[in-house]
C-alpha cells in the first residue's frame, strides 16, 4: 500500500490538491490560482503540524492579497518587472498590461492567476525511495496583441515528506521564436519571525536598479550572507546573479535558511540556459521570505541578458527543489 494519497481540498470555490504521506506530511498545490505551492505541513515528534510556505488559508484571501503576493506561483513567461509594460522584440514593439498599481511596470507573466488543469497523479513506493508526483498545465493561447507567442506550461511536483523538486516544462506551441524567461514565487516561513533567521548564501552579484527598479545593467559583488548571518531587521528586494554560471547544467545550493525548529535548503539548476538568478523579498509582517529561483534577472524581455529564445515545437526544462532538515 503506497505511502502517498491524493486530496482534492478546495479553498473556499477555488481547487487546491493536497499531497499526503502517510506520517502526515502534506503539501497543497493551489491549482485553481497560478498552481501556487500554498503550503507544506511537516508534523513534529508530537504529530503537531508546521507550515513552511505562506500561501492562502481563506477564500477570500486568494484574490484580496493575491495578485501582490503571487504566493507560491509560477511566473511565465517573464519574472519580475518588464519595465513600462512594454519589449521590442524583431524590431517590433509589444505593449503589455500595467497589472500593478505602484509602479507603471507589468509583474510576473500571464499564468499567476489562471486555474491549472489536474493530469495525472503517480506513487513511488521502493523501499528508501519513496515519493508521488503531481502534473498540471495551462495554456497560453497568445490571442493577445502583446504577447502572441503560444506556450504550454507543465508542472511536475514531486514530493517525499520533506523534499520537494519542481520541473518547470515550456513547449512552443506556435509557428514562430519565442522569448522567454521565468521563475516562481514561493514565500518560506520557520514559525518565527524572519529577523532571527540565518540566511546563507552563495557569492553572486547584486543586479544594480535604477529610480524605477529597473535594472540598469550593472552589478556589485554582494557577500551580505556569504557564510550565513541573521537577517535582522534588513530589508531584501534584490535580484542575486549567480556568479560565474557553468554552460553546463548543475545542481546549485541557493539558499540555506536556518531557524529554531530546522533548516531549508534551496537548490536550483544553473548553467546555459537555466536558473541562474534568485529573487529575494522580506516582506512588511516579518514572517515569511520569498526566495525565487528566476532564469534571468528582472525585464529580460527588453535587455535579453539571459533571455531564452524558443523554437517552434521545442521545449525547455527547469528545476528546483527544497529540503527540510528538522533538529
Amino acid at each position: 500500500m503506497s505511502k502517498f494519497k491524493l486530496i482534492s481540498r478546495p479553498i473556499g470555490t477555488v481547487e487546491c490538491y493536497v499531497l499526503q504521506r502517510d506520517d502526515g506530511a502534506e503539501f497543497e498545490i493551489l491549482s485553481g490560482y497560478g498552481a501556487g505551492l500554498n503550503a507544506w505541513r511537516i508534523p513534529d515528534a508530537n504529530g503537531n503540524l508546521t507550515d513552511l510556505l505562506f500561501g492562502y488559508r481563506e477564500g477570500d484571501d486568494i484574490y484580496k492579497i493575491g495578485p501582490d503576493t503571487n504566493a507560491g506561483c509560477r511566473l511565465a513567461p517573464f519574472p519580475g518587472r518588464v519595465a513600462y509594460a512594454k519589449f521590442k522584440w524583431h524590431d517590433k514593439e509589444y505593449q503589455l498590461v500595467n497589472n500593478v498599481s505602484w509602479a507603471p511596470h507589468a509583474l510576473h507573466g500571464f499564468l499567476q492567476n489562471q486555474k491549472w488543469e489536474f493530469k495525472n497523479f503517480e506513487t513511488h513506493d521502493d523501499p528508501g525511495h519513496e515519493h508521488c508526483t503531481i502534473k498540471f498545465s495551462c495554456d497560453w493561447p497568445g490571442a493577445f496583441a502583446g504577447f502572441p507567442f503560444p506556450f504550454r506550461a507543465t508542472n511536475s511536483i514531486t514530493f517525499t515528506g520533506k523534499e520537494v523538486q519542481v520541473a518547470s516544462i515550456v513547449e512552443n506551441i506556435g509557428d514562430k521564436p519565442m522569448p522567454y524567461s521565468e521563475g516562481w514565487h514561493p514565500y518560506f516561513s520557520l514559525g518565527e519571525k524572519i529577523d532571527t533567521l540565518t540566511l546563507k548564501l552563495p557569492p553572486s552579484k547584486l543586479a544594480e536598479l535604477d529610480k524605477a527598479d529597473i535594472p540598469t545593467g550593472q552589478y556589485h559583488e554582494d557577500t551580505r550572507f556569504v557564510g550565513g548571518r541573521q537577517i535582522g531587521d534588513e530589508f531584501i528586494n534584490d535580484c542575486f546573479c549567480i556568479a560565474s554560471p557553468s554552460d553546463s547544467r548543475n545542481m546549485t545550493p541557493v539558499a540555506d535558511l536556518e531557524g529554531k525548529i530546522g533548516r531549508i535548503t534551496i537548490w536550483q539548476y544553473t548553467g546555459s540556459e537555466n536558473y541562474n538568478a534568485l529573487q529575494i523579498y522580506t516582506p512588511p509582517n516579518r514572517m515569511s521570505i520569498a526566495i525565487e529561483p528566476m532564469t534571468a534577472e528582472p525585464d529580460a524581455l527588453n535587455h535579453h541578458r539571459g533571455l531564452i529564445v524558443i523554437p517552434p515545437g521545442e521545449t525547455k526544462m527547469f528545476m528546483y527543489g527544497i529540503e527540510f532538515y528538522s533538529k
